[in-house]
């Protein structure tokens, strides 16, 4: 039999936009390739800088692909942004969906509302629909008050059918003009997240797999990773570090390698 990609490795760390669907579309040949590999007993786990859904909600939309895949086969830059900013049962004002908000509850946080973020004792942004100025305004009350400042990620864009859409970053950069300070970003690429990732994987050869070079290609780098870059075109000189492998979608990870 010829050896193929995957065969190197007994798991992969995936990322989703961009990867396995884009606006919540699979790419072509995404699902079929990742119930391969499960089939073939290689362990999925999922990351992506999308805070703006739960797990729960991301592991039910690739059970609807026909991807069986639990809660906890999923991790997102919200679900674990939420889960460091709740220490302690701080009082955390929350820029992003309600969903997130109920993450960082159950995470042992006290949710704040914009009329009580004066009193906050960390900020956490998100790229979301709703941002507005009264989400703004709150940020600089709880700024001003000493509030400690959190981002999901630094994503400016992610993909969508019809183009890119402003991510986390551009939200973020807005609340950092405001408060004239830099957060602490906690998503991709930051080790910490990918590691938590690979422990949920579990031991054995793991790959990082993704579609950006400042994010995936750059957290698995720096968390001691094997990498993946998913892009169909060639990888410019000088964008960041290199992969380990690029393959032009989800299906190269079959392809003889």
């Amino acid at each position: 039999m010829t050896a193929v990609l995957a065969d190197r490795f007994d798991g992969f760390i995936v990322d989703l936009d961009g990867v396995v669907h884009v606006g919540g579309h699979p790419l072509p040949g995404a699902v079929e390739t990742l119930s391969a590999l499960a089939r073939d007993g290689k362990r999925i786990v999922y990351l992506t800088n999308d805070p703006r859904h739960a797990r729960a909600t991301v592991a039910a939309r690739l059970t609807g692909w026909g991807l069986p895949t639990p809660p906890a086969a999923v991790v997102t830059s919200g679900w674990f942004a939420a889960a460091e900013v709740a220490a302690g049962g701080a009082r955390v004002f929350v820029i992003g969906t309600d969903e997130l908000r109920a993450e960082t509850a159950e995470a042992g946080a006290v949710v704040l509302t914009a009329d009580e973020a004066g009193v906050a004792d960390r900020i956490l942004v998100s790229g979301h629909d709703g941002f507005d100025y009264a989400e703004l305004r709150a940020a600089c009350r709880a700024g001003a008050n000493g509030a400690e400042l959190f981002a999901t990620n630094r994503d400016a864009t992610f993909p969508m059918p019809d183009g890119l859409w402003p991510g986390t970053g551009a939200v973020l950069a807005a609340v950092e003009t405001a408060l004239g300070r830099r957060a602490t970003a906690l998503g991709k690429p930051e080790p910490a997240i990918f590691r938590v990732a690979h422990e949920l994987v579990g031991g054995g050869r793991v790959a990082v797999v993704g579609d950006r070079v400042q994010t995936d290609v750059e957290g698995g780098r720096r968390a001691g990773l094997p990498t993946v870059l998913v892009r169909p075109d060639p990888v410019p000189e000088g964008t960041g570090p290199r992969p380990d492998h690029v393959v032009p979608d989800l299906t190269g990870l079959l392809a003889p390698g």
